[in-house]
């Protein structure tokens, strides 16, 4: 007699993933295993629009307009070689045979200052005689006296400089070493570099360049306590603010001197930096070493971007930041500590910038740029056109480039990259077999395919219609990633099937 034994047959249930639309953006705040696939854990070069991933943001040469009569004839300008151009400004002036307003951008370059117009025909840039700063970075502000308009240069060490279009550049004798100035009700308050910073400095009323100490000119605030040195004056809201390393301080500086009061408004356990600070609308955003914060002039709250994580173990003493079209763009360091290397992470001699973040404002989105190291930015508007502009370290020091959408820096596609959470999909020690995956895109781009023993990456060209591949891959642990190095970017519709056996 014969025994048949009965083979037990595993259940195999199939189940399919979609990412959301790539719709929830990234998060590094939430462990990977239990974080949902609509977040991906890393997500850089790509901008999320209409539930795609498309170009980010990108840099190209600066173009100027060669007249007012037609702003999209522009002509490339070229800049000088061996620069290494440091800082922009946008000087404002009315041209008095032209009967309107007028721009120059200026740029500090090698100790000296450099000009360009930006309606012209000419491509080549100029310079201000006479103007030096060999060993610091200068400030500068633009400011109307006795009916000119004038822009006023001081550095920590090298003295104050004013300059009007139809004058040369003027040293003012005695002028101080400023670390930030503003005007305010026609008076210029800065931080004197006094070795401690610790002093708030003010001009003489209708005079920003008479800091002579006296009752009917000009005078100074002391502070000192535990916030720390003075980093970073700003007009706001009818009040001068006063940044410290670790607190805001509030000015009312309303007519006679004497009548100047200071309020301490905010104590920070965590250190500002100052470059991060930034007037946009109704508020203030500033970056400490926990994070960014958003300040009304009062109180200060938290803004959670989700990407906490990344600034771990990071110094941002040299980050960047300007605002433009309802969007804060700050250019910083991040740890992406994913052994990697995008753009300037390759450059032998090092970088300072690794990364942009730019956030909305209204809906608090966030997208981050990585691979380009940007030292200053600057926003161009005068009604005609509308630019943000960026200088460089690194093999762009020389250039300015001017903010594109097609992830691109200086025509080069910059590697784009979204990955996903590395998950169990809540069936912890079930097997899964990746079967399908299903993808539209329009250019070419790889998918890759990692679970915890193994890894595969496929390749698409680009295509209108939703392509299939077919990876059977099998792991307790999923990962997907859409990379692409291309132009025109527009990946859609992704979803991907699997068996889980039980």
């Amino acid at each position: 007699m014969f025994y048949y034994k009965t083979l037990l047959k595993k259940n195999v249930t199939d189940y399919k993933i979609t990412f959301s639309a790539f719709a929830s953006g990234m998060t590094s705040e939430v462990d990977e295993g239990i974080l949902s696939y609509k977040y991906a854990k890393r997500c850089y070069n790509y901008k999320v629009e209409s539930g795609a991933l498309k170009d980010g943001i990108g840099f190209e040469a600066l173009t100027l307009p060669k007249s007012r009569d037609n702003p999209s004839d522009e002509r490339t300008i070229v800049m000088e070689p061996g620069q290494k151009v440091k800082k922009m400004w946008l000087y404002t002036y009315f041209d008095q045979d032209k009967k309107q307003a007028d721009y120059k951008i200026l740029y500090y370059n090698n100790g000296k200052i450099r000009w360009m117009n930006i309606y012209s025909i000419s491509i080549y840039t100029g310079i201000l005689a006479s103007v030096i700063y060999n060993t610091s970075v200068p400030n500068a502000i633009n400011y109307r006296l006795d009916g000119k308009d004038w822009i006023i240069f001081s550095s920590p060490t090298d003295g104050m400089w004013k300059y009007n279009v139809d004058y040369m550049a003027q040293r003012v004798e005695n002028g101080p070493s400023l670390v930030s100035m503003c005007l305010h009700y026609e008076r210029l308050f800065a931080i004197l570099e006094d070795g401690e910073r610790h002093r708030l400095t003010f001009s003489a009323n209708l005079d920003p360049t008479n800091f002579n100490a006296s009752l009917n000119e000009g005078g100074f605030i002391d502070m000192q306590d535990d916030r720390g040195r003075l980093i970073k004056v700003v007009s706001f809201n009818d009040y001068v603010y006063v940044f410290r390393e670790f607190g805001v301080a509030r000015v009312s500086a309303y007519g006679d001197q004497t009548t100047f009061s200071v309020t301490q408004l905010f104590a920070s356990s965590s250190k500002i930096y100052a470059n991060s600070i930034c007037v946009c609308g109704d508020i203030i955003l500033l970056l400490t070493r926990d994070g960014l914060y958003s300040f009304n002039g009062s109180t200060t709250s938290k803004i959670t971007l989700g990407v906490e994580s990344l600034f771990e173990g990071i110094v941002n003493e040299d980050c960047a930041s300007v605002y433009h079209n309802g969007k804060y763009y700050l250019a910083l360091r991040l740890n992406f500590d994913d052994g990697e290397k995008i753009g300037c992470e390759n450059y032998a001699d090092g970088y300072v910038n690794n990364a942009i973040i730019e956030l909305d404002l209204k809906t608090g989105d966030i997208s981050i740029t990585r691979g380009v190291d940007v030292c200053s930015m600057l926003l161009v508007d005068d009604g005609e056109i509308c630019k943000l502009l960026a200088c460089f370290n690194g093999e762009h020091a020389k250039d300015i480039g001017q903010m594109t959408h097609d992830g691109k820096f200086f025509g080069t596609p910059l590697k784009k990259c979204w990955v996903s959470p590395k998950s169990n999909l809540g069936y912890p020690t079930q097997v899964k077999r990746i079967k399908e995956v299903f993808v539209k895109t329009k250019s070419p781009c790889e998918v890759k395919i990692t679970t915890e023993s193994t890894s595969k990456t496929f390749s698409l060209e680009g295509s209108n219609v939703t392509q299939r591949l077919r990876p059977n891959i099998f792991g307790e642990q999923v990962e997907v990633s859409f990379i692409s190095e291309s132009e025109d970017t527009d990946i859609s519709c992704p979803y991907i099937t699997l068996g889980v056996t039980s």
